[in-house]
């Protein structure tokens, strides 16, 4: 990973990956394993906070709960 590498894409693709392993219910290692690799280069970025994690954890839930209340719609 390159420190250069934009804070806010780091923590999109850990959006993403959170939010996939919520609406698969993923138990498999792949999908987990594509989460902690975002994870980690997240939480190495020279410009990591906290407050950042959190609001991409808290987005991959209410993405979750947008596709959770989608299928019911349906």
């Amino acid at each position: 990973m390159s420190s250069s590498t934009n804070i806010s894409i780091l923590y999109r693709e850990f959006t993403d990956a959170l939010t996939e392993v919520l609406a698969e219910n993923a138990v498999g290692p792949a999908r987990r394993g594509r989460l902690a690799r975002a994870r980690a280069a997240v939480k190495k970025h020279p410009d990591y906070s906290e407050h950042g994690h959190f609001l991409a954890v808290e987005t991959a839930f209410r993405n979750w709960e947008v596709m959770q209340n989608a299928g019911r719609a349906t």
